[in-house]
């Protein structure tokens, strides 16, 4: 895997941590969702430093294409891969939400 010089966060994940945070907020706690995105943000951002620090994912769809998927507060799964010089984030999964992370 290359050295990432900088990050990218694709439409897909930007949505999702703006649904987080958009759940959360709804939930009553509008000051914990954007503490809550901003740390999605830094965790994502923190992937640049070491981005073979996770494992390619298990899933097929993502493991055909050499995506990785990083664990958050055991729920979020931040699914990426270094394209040239660009840290690529995908999408942001919540993994109780979704059906391809839930473990049975």
């Amino acid at each position: 895997m290359e050295q990432a010089k900088k990050i990218e966060f694709r439409k897909k994940a930007a949505e999702n941590i703006a649904n987080i945070a958009y759940y959360i907020t709804e939930k009553g706690y509008p000051e914990n969702a954007k503490r809550f995105a901003d740390k999605l943000y830094e965790f994502g951002n923190s992937l640049i430093a070491f981005p073979n620090a996770y494992t390619v994912c298990k899933q097929p769809q993502f493991y055909r294409r050499n995506m990785h998927c990083a664990v958050f507060h055991k729920n979020y799964i931040f699914v990426y891969k270094v394209i040239k010089n660009t840290l690529v984030i995908y999408n942001v999964i919540h993994c109780n939400t979704n059906p391809v992370f839930h473990t049975a």
